[in-house]
């Protein structure tokens, strides 16, 4: 049988997700949360072949949470369900530890393949995410936006900036310095040419990050 956990922090999409599961012979939901952080408490006990969560939460979320969960159960692999396109998230989820990605706007049976897929050890990607991680294996660019080219902390930086976060508050989440933190806004900001906060609001919108 195969165990899933849910976090998403919009009720009525877990609710859909928990029938939809409980509609499969092979599946069974374990737990479920509306935030990261309740999420972190509960897997370790629980123990799911599958964590399923959304990419943006309150609390702890997106690449973050993944390579939270992976050093406290290692034993779970991860899917990502996102509102977001593809080609905005999969391959930084992918890279961080995740197993698959798939997109709300998928039909409900692909979710379940795809939980299915995960669960086996297998990677659940589409056939266009696999030619863009080979082409950036071979080239060393895995894609051509200006924020590919932060680290993954410069990203989950630039994120919290353009969610209106400040320099003292991301180095109280991240549990750094609030000159560690604008160093890494200062690069982070000279990669995508900004000049100013409202710039980053304006790539984040235009680049569909938010």
């Amino acid at each position: 049988m195969i165990s899933v956990y849910i976090a998403d922090d919009h009720s009525i999409v877990r609710e859909g997700i928990r029938s939809l599961i409980s509609s499969a012979h092979d599946m069974e939901v374990v737990g479920e949360a509306s935030d990261g952080d309740e999420a972190l408490q509960q897997i370790p006990g629980c123990k799911p072949s599958v964590f399923l969560m959304d990419m943006s939460m309150p609390g702890c979320s997106g690449l973050e949470l993944i390579e939270r969960i992976r050093r406290k159960a290692p034993e779970t692999r991860i899917l990502v369900l996102s509102m977001h396109r593809e080609d905005l998230y999969a391959t930084r989820t992918i890279r961080a530890g995740a197993r698959g990605f798939i997109t709300k706007t998928q039909p409900p049976t692909e979710l379940l393949d795809a939980l299915r897929k995960v669960a086996q050890g297998q990677l659940y990607i589409t056939r266009e995410l696999a030619d863009r991680l080979a082409l950036g294996a071979l080239t060393g660019r895995p894609e051509d936006e200006l924020h590919a080219r932060m680290t993954k902390r410069e990203y989950e930086i630039f994120l919290d900036l353009a969610r209106g976060m400040n320099v003292g508050d991301i180095a109280d989440k991240l549990n750094v310095s609030s000159k560690t933190v604008s160093t890494h806004k200062a690069r982070l900001m000279e990669k995508l040419n900004a000049n100013s906060i409202s710039d980053l609001v304006r790539y984040a919108i235009a680049q569909e990050l938010l």
